[in-house]
């Protein structure tokens, strides 16, 4: 029957307070967590590092001015008759432009393209992992603030029966069957009472506030936190690291593939145009505009002495991820188990829960009567109560640690 009044009082209020699901939870910290906000320069990063990428087809020109004095220049060892050489100057001027094109690179161009995609997936992953351990905090919050309400609802229960008890304890004094200090015994009991809701109270502020923090939004303690249902949990491992490795795995084998792209012939055009003195004709000792033109053909054979060793060592990285892996998900399946055990026991120690409970709640009713008729004190009443409400709370404190353990187990494995 208390139940129900309190489900009635619950839907009336819910009318004009504010309601939040712990999913909802979940999604408003991940949406107002600071380090979302690396998303969208994360984003940049990449399109830059793209642009970047693609102007390796453009046309690369630099524009080089030289001016130089020489000890000595090339002289003919010989004289004709009615001609005059005129040596060339010792000091020589140019100005020129250096145009090179690239008409195909053996793929280095498309290596840090993909390169550049595969790091911002990787960053964002990371991202991704750090997020979701919001989850986990997120728990501990939400899932405190229900037991404190449900711990604040029980003091007001036990009230109610030491007021029940005090109501009898106070007719046998004005009787003269009792002392007054048997009736103190139950007043000082009230103030312990009152006592541990003000506890409560100030500590679930403190959680109110603090999931404030998380989500970005003003709660206070008429905020309604929906106690979420039991739920199945799979045997898959979903995890955002599981993804970061594979990830960094690609970007290994992306390593090998520049490797070997930085080895192989590259092909191009190329053109020099300038003004100078002199030009290419060494005979002509004036300023004199110049240019040339070709096609160029570049094979890296020094690349060849390290590139055994380059690619041995991007092994060994990606060996060492594999490593990672294993020891994450060892100890994955070791926090899974040991969460299932947990969920096994506190069940097993719940259903005794009820079990204690129904006779506690025998108890209190036959120590209640026994009170009125004066064949038991009242503290031996009060003690009674005590281990009802003990018993009562513990429950609680089980149900509220079975769906934390369920949920957390959740979280650990990203379901």
């Amino acid at each position: 029957m208390k139940t129900l009044k309190y489900l009635l009082l619950l839907l009336f209020f819910s009318g004009n307070a504010q309601t939040l699901t712990l999913e909802e939870c979940y999604g408003l910290a991940k949406q107002n967590y600071p380090l979302i906000k690396r998303h969208e320069l994360i984003s940049k990063t990449k399109e830059y590092n793209l642009q970047n990428a693609a102007k390796g087809w453009l046309p690369q020109i630099q524009i080089i001015g030289q001016a130089t004095y020489q000890n000595d220049v090339i002289q003919f060892p010989l004289s004709l008759p009615n001609m005059t050489i005129e040596p060339l100057s010792k000091d020589q001027y140019k100005v020129y432009a250096d145009v090179q094109q690239n008409i195909y690179d053996g793929g280095m161009i498309s290596n840090q393209k993909k390169m550049a995609t595969l790091n911002s997936e990787i960053e964002l992953q990371k991202t991704e992992v750090e997020t979701d351990q919001l989850e986990l905090r997120i728990n501990q919050i939400y899932f405190g603030i229900l037991q404190t309400n449900e711990q604040l609802q029980q003091t007001e229960l036990t009230k109610s029966d030491i007021t029940n008890g005090l109501k009898k304890a106070e007719a046998q004094l004005e009787n003269g069957v009792i002392y007054r200090s048997n009736v103190d015994v139950l007043k000082a009991q009230l103030v312990n009472i009152d006592q541990k809701q003000l506890e409560l109270e100030s500590m679930k502020k403190s959680f109110l506030q603090m999931l404030s923090l998380f989500i970005n939004k003003n709660l206070d303690v008429n905020t309604i936190l929906l106690k979420p249902e039991k739920i199945l949990i799979q045997d898959e491992n979903k995890r955002a690291e599981l993804k970061l490795f594979e990830l960094q795995k690609l970007s290994l084998d992306q390593q090998k593939s520049n490797i070997n792209s930085k080895n192989l012939p590259k092909f191009g055009a190329f053109f020099q145009g300038g003004y100078g003195k002199p030009g290419f004709n060494m005979l002509k000792n004036e300023f004199d505009v110049f240019y040339i033109g070709g096609l160029r053909l570049n094979i890296p054979i020094s690349g060849f002495y390290t590139k055994i060793n380059d690619l041995a060592l991007v092994e060994a990285q990606q060996q060492e991820i594999d490593v990672q892996k294993e020891n994450f998900l060892f100890n994955q399946q070791f926090q899974t188990i040991q969460n299932n055990n947990d969920l096994d026991k506190i069940q097993q120690l719940i259903a005794k829960d009820d079990e204690l409970v129904i006779l506690r709640e025998s108890i209190k009713k036959a120590s209640l009567a026994q009170l009125e008729n004066g064949v038991i004190t009242t503290n031996d009443y009060l003690r009674d109560v005590n281990e009802l409400d003990r018993a009562k709370n513990q429950k609680i404190t089980h149900e509220i640690q079975y769906l934390l353990t369920q949920y957390n187990l959740k979280a650990q494995l990203n379901q």
